[in-house]
């Protein structure tokens, strides 16, 4: 990664947007550190920046990325706080996006069979088509789930989320959302 990394710093962005494997963020992390380059805003699409394995080995260095997101664990005593400790204290590690979206899934599809009363796939598919779930149902930061003629949830929504304060992603977007206002420029 060094040439890449020696390259943004030459021409010197103002938004890094980064969409990466795991090892790849962490690797780039450390490279940036290495080369001491921190570019003004560093945005990530979710993918190894949402890993806990990113966060626990870069998330000192990496102090301002931001990150979109469909989970955030919320402040103290929120039910999505809950949700990740309960997450924690059974599978003994910690709840990522990624999970938290399969879970959502999961949970949606069995609330779709249980209203179906039936696991007949016609029935649970007429359950799902007509699947209309408010964000208080939910476990992520969607608006809801709904499904159109293809299949897609209409109400799907992410957040952006940013390192601050150590190794932990806090809400920074929507306002409405936020636990914490955004915090530039990036810091490493």
């Amino acid at each position: 990664m060094q040439s890449q990394v020696l390259q943004l710093k030459e021409k010197k962005p103002d938004v890094v947007l980064m969409i990466t494997y795991t090892s790849d963020a962490i690797l780039f992390a450390r490279t940036m550190q290495a080369q001491d380059y921190k570019p003004p805003m560093l945005l990530a699409d979710d993918a190894g920046y949402s890993d806990p394995s990113f966060l626990k080995a870069t998330g000192k260095i990496s102090q301002g990325t931001f990150n979109r997101s469909s989970w955030s664990v919320g402040p103290a005593g929120s039910h999505t706080a809950l949700i990740a400790k309960m997450y924690k204290e059974k599978s003994g590690d910690e709840l990522d996006d990624t999970a938290a979206r399969q879970m959502t899934g999961f949970f949606v599809l069995m609330e779709a069979i249980n209203r179906a009363g039936s696991t007949d796939p016609a029935k649970i598919q007429a359950a799902l088509k007509a699947t209309d779930l408010k964000p208080e149902q939910l476990m992520i930061g969607y608006k809801g789930v709904k499904f159109d003629d293809k299949g897609q949830n209409i109400l799907a929504s992410g957040v952006i989320v940013q390192l601050q304060d150590g190794e932990n992603y806090v809400t920074v977007w929507p306002k409405a959302s936020a636990e914490k206002p955004p915090v530039m420029p990036y810091k490493g």
